[in-house]
Parts: C-alpha cells; sequence; structure tokens
C-alpha cells in the first residue's frame, strides 16, 4: 500500500477517535485502563488496556485494525492532558511575582 493511503487511513482512524475524546474515562485504581463510550450504541463501553495494548472492541477482537480508534482515542485524551498542563504549567512560570 503507498504511503499516500496509509497515511489516509491513518488520519481517518484519528478524526473518528477525536470524536471519542468526550467518551474516554480513566477506571478509577487501576492504571493504564480506560473505559471508552461506544459512538453508536449509547449503553456499549470498551475496555482500553494500555500495557497489554488491548481493547475489547469487535475491530480489535477480529484484528481488523490495530491500534484501533478506542486505543487511539485514550492515548489523544493523554496527549491532550498532558499538552493542557504544560501550558498551564508554561503560564504559571511565566508569571511575574510580586
Amino acid at each position: 500500500m503507498a504511503l499516500k493511503e496509509r497515511l489516509f487511513q491513518t488520519l481517518g482512524k484519528l478524526e473518528k477517535a477525536k470524536a471519542l475524546l468526550g467518551k474516554v474515562h480513566p477506571v478509577a485504581g487501576m492504571e493504564g485502563l480506560f473505559v471508552v463510550e461506544s459512538e453508536s450504541q449509547p449503553r456499549k463501553r470498551y475496555l482500553v488496556d494500555l500495557e497489554a495494548e488491548t481493547c475489547t472492541c469487535p475491530a480489535y477482537a477480529q484484528g481488523k485494525t490495530r491500534p484501533c480508534k478506542h486505543q487511539v482515542a485514550v492515548v489523544l485524551s493523554l496527549w491532550l492532558r498532558e499538552k493542557r498542563r504544560a501550558q498551564v504549567e508554561t503560564r504559571a512560570a511565566e508569571r511575574p511575582v510580586a
């Protein structure tokens, strides 16, 4: 597969993951585990384990896509949270001391 097609697939998956950002929830007391709500089925949820690099969604289980959009959504969520935290720390460091 040509680079262009592979990148189009990757960007498409990233776009789908962005739509899931508000549906990513860490599992309390379980480092690296996240619940991601289904985009199409309101009561359906998938468990993403970052350490084991797994997801309970059908696409992942069938080997159709790895990483799946749920895994990408979790990592994107963590990356955005870290980016916001770094921005806050930078702003705090730039404030003048009275």
